[in-house]
């Protein structure tokens, strides 16, 4: 597999090394909560590394980096067709990775060398898991040169295995896979997190991948970790849209920011991550066109994964700012205006009462109230009529949001609820 062509030499250094211009506040990136791998680490400590190891992995890395013909072989790691880089590795391979050993030296050695190493060796070790863990280390490295020659070995590593999934094992690897598994409802599977057996569609790895640092590297001043963020993710995404869904959208307000105020590069890596998660048909967009044009397309582009009106379930739906939302709104007042206060009883012979609309508007069908229904109280708080819906539902939505909202009702004679979470 060649080197991918879409990994910048020296990693946009050149062309991003000038801060934002500050002007506007910033906007955070959506996960403020700090830990040993958030953007950056103080190294400080004097740790010794693995001599047997670290000697074959300093002459490894001297044979790759005076070499152009690298390539990554299948299992998403860089080799170079040489004896002496061949002899190493099988040494390396005999004298095993310790991932956490390496981590340690990562998270804590003043020797930059050594946390460079570090980072060339981890790719090496048995487990695709422990790699994972490993990647999620590198935002947090402080020297941008070291993270800058791990980003694209990590994606040349995560092409490899992040797609990869259980029903594309042998049979036999699936029998020893599922041998090796604490039994669902055991102590030990709980404990775990497994709730059940695997199915076909379920990914092997990305457990272990945490992508937050990578997001937090938009709360620096660099162009140059804003660019670096950007590309890995649009990479990450390109592979799996599916972890653009579970940890992106906190920091899309920071990204539609940096779409408009980065630098010609981070524009062009902004739009490049936000064409990753948007449709087939989702339109281009240049960096050179204006404010409006380029905060519109933010939100068109990233409309399909993240939708303003969103249905997690029959009884649980979000709804996010949006032209939708204010139609909903509207919809929602000029229905309350009329509607009739109903009394009756429900299939099993109890009485209730509360307000129902003449009719569902096609504005009002997200909401998932079925024609017919009794509104019988909101939050708990019980319905009389409209007006006094209205003065309810205006009360418990006022600033600040989010809110949530336990809309109950009573359809064909039965009692159901469902909540709407207004953010």
């Amino acid at each position: 597999m060649p080197v991918p062509r879409s990994a910048p030499p020296l990693f946009l250094a050149l062309l991003c090394a000038l801060p934002l211009a500050a002007q506007e506040p910033k906007i955070p990136c959506g996960y403020p909560n700090r830990d040993i791998l958030t953007p950056f680490r103080v190294c400080a400590e004097v740790y010794a590394p693995p001599d047997a190891v670290y000697e074959q992995l300093r002459l490894m890395r001297t044979l790759a980096d005076r070499t152009a013909d690298k390539v990554f072989d299948k299992r998403g790691r860089e080799t170079v067709d040489h004896e002496a880089w061949r002899a190493a590795l099988g040494k390396v391979e005999s004298l095993g990775i310790d991932a956490g050993y390496l981590a340690a030296i990562i998270r804590t050695s003043k020797n930059g060398d050594d946390r460079d190493l570090a980072f060339y060796g981890m790719f090496f070790a048995r487990s695709v898991d422990d790699v994972m863990n490993l990647i999620s280390h590198i935002p947090g490295e402080p020297d941008v040169r070291i993270r800058e020659r791990a980003f694209p070995r990590a994606i040349a590593f995560l092409r490899a295995h992040l797609g990869q999934k259980f029903g594309g094992l042998t049979d036999d690897q699936k029998k020893a896979m599922v041998a090796s598994m604490p039994q669902p409802g055991s102590p030990a599977a709980k404990s775990a997190g497994i709730s059940r057996l695997p199915r076909d569609d379920d990914h092997l790895f990305g457990d272990q991948l945490r992508l937050a640092p990578f997001l937090q590297l938009l709360d620096q001043d660099s162009a140059t970790d804003h660019a670096q963020a950007l590309w890995f993710l649009k990479e990450c995404f390109l592979i799996r849209k599916d972890l653009a869904a579970l940890w992106l959208e906190p920091a899309l307000p920071r990204i539609r920011q940096l779409l408009v105020t980065g630098g010609r590069r981070v524009q062009e890596e902004a739009i490049g991550m936000l064409r990753a998660i948007g449709s087939k048909d989702l339109r281009g967009v240049s960096p050179v066109q204006d404010r409006a044009t380029l905060e519109a397309w933010a939100i068109e582009a990233s409309r399909e994964l993240f939708p303003p009106i969103r249905k997690f379930s029959e009884g649980l739906l979000a709804l996010y700012p949006s032209p939708e939302r204010d139609r909903i709104v509207a919809a929602g007042k000029q229905a309350l205006a009329g509607g009739e206060v109903v009394r009756a009883q429900r299939k099993d012979d109890t009485w209730y009462s509360g307000w129902r609309a003449a009719r569902i508007d096609d504005e009002l069908q997200p909401l998932g109230l079925p024609a017919g229904a009794v509104i019988t109280a909101v939050n708990g708080a019980p319905v009389k009529d409209g007006p006094a819906l209205l003065s309810l539902l205006e009360r418990h939505l006022a600033p600040p949001l989010p809110k949530k909202l336990l809309v109950e009702f009573v359809a064909d004679g039965e009692s159901k609820a469902i909540e709407y979470r207004v953010h």
